[in-house]
């Protein structure tokens, strides 16, 4: 059904949102769920749509799949209208997208095996074929073993597993993540996120994840759309867009991710401040590649001052890392004034506390 177009073994599979609306229609009001969204996906991404409750980011991944139709505008996958598909091909379609969810779906009568066995059941794949793909897939989620398992008999984080193995069973090339995490204890959040990573990695798979929690977004997404009623109000780059939110309601989102950080971080400055008086106290941030630079070692080199380190964190970001430093900064003014330039030259973002 989608393009087998491949790029270096890859299938493509683009996805754009264009002046999309999901319009509902009650006997007392009209309910706009999704408002003119404009969105690119390009194949191999894992993109992250995050917003509060009633933001409208559950009906736009019901969109994606066709669970929902959209109001108004156009839904392309690899130029293709998917809006307009029927029958046998919009079949089709949805058997090349796969879908997990919040609350994992399993059928509690089965086990690991027969609920990963259920959709190729299905798809009248023959009994050995299945049987084959199944325990394949089985074994890439990390389950080998636990085949004749019941889902009472796991844990959240295997139940979630099983979903994953099973919206995997088709091969399709789009993977829809509604909510798959946050019913996870932080531990197991992060062992599914590795999981998602992995599969992204190997398969080529792209992912497109709904969530409310920005640390998720942080851990695995390359790109991000953050809703507000209906609305896609800003989107980017991961690292960009938390590093720079152009929103208020970006910021709240990452406000709560660093909330535990900023407490402990200003008690840290105003003790810092009290016993550190000499010279400027410094935050440097350093995004991506500049994480990984010598930048402090060469400051030092070239300049007549003194750098006491006070105070360092790291976080990764997808692929990529960031990170703060607080640091005391002594020597005269103008080698001081000198070194900050330097500093924002090689692309370290410089706050003088």
């Amino acid at each position: 059904m989608l393009s087998k177009e491949i790029e270096g073994g890859i299938i493509v599979s683009d996805i754009e949102l264009i002046n999309v609306c999901k319009t509902y229609q009650t006997k007392k009001q009209t309910v706009e769920a999704v408002k003119d969204v404009n969105l690119s996906i390009k194949s191999g991404d894992i993109f992250g749509v995050i917003g509060f409750s009633g933001a409208g980011k559950s009906t736009l991944i019901r969109l994606l799949n066709l669970l929902e139709s959209p109001t108004s505008g156009v839904i392309e996958v690899d130029g293709e209208d998917i809006t307009k598909l029927k029958g046998k091909k919009l079949r089709e379609y949805r058997q090349e997208v796969g879908m997990i969810f919040q609350h994992f779906n399993l059928l509690w009568s089965r086990t690991v095996l027969d609920n990963v066995l259920l959709p190729l059941e299905f798809s009248h794949v023959p009994k050995d074929e299945r049987e084959e793909k199944a325990r394949e897939l089985i074994k890439l989620v990390g389950l080998e073993g636990r085949e004749n398992a019941y889902p009472s008999q796991l844990s959240g984080g295997q139940k979630q597993r099983v979903g994953i193995a099973r919206a995997l069973t088709n091969d399709p090339q789009i993977l829809l993540c509604d909510e798959a995490t946050s019913a996870l204890d932080p531990q197991t959040t992060e062992e599914v996120l590795d999981l998602l990573l992995d599969i992204n990695k190997q398969l080529g798979l792209t992912i497109v994840l709904i969530t409310h929690e920005m640390n998720v977004i942080r851990k695995i997404c390359n790109k991000v759309a953050v809703m507000e009623t209906g609305r896609v109000i800003e989107t980017g780059d991961t690292l960009s867009v938390f590093r720079h939110p152009e929103h208020e309601v970006t910021a709240r989102f990452i406000k709560q991710d660093n909330q535990e950080d900023s407490e402990e971080n200003e008690e840290a400055i105003q003790y810092l401040l009290k016993n550190y008086p000499e010279g400027i106290l410094v935050r440097l941030i350093f995004e991506g590649d500049k994480a990984k630079e010598t930048v402090i070692s060469q400051v030092i080199h070239h300049y007549q001052i003194n750098v006491n380190i006070l105070q360092a964190s790291l976080r990764q970001a997808n692929s990529s890392s960031f990170g703060t430093m607080l640091v005391q900064l002594t020597g005269d003014e103008a080698t001081l004034s000198e070194s900050l330039i330097f500093f924002e030259q090689h692309g370290v973002g410089v706050e003088v506390i």
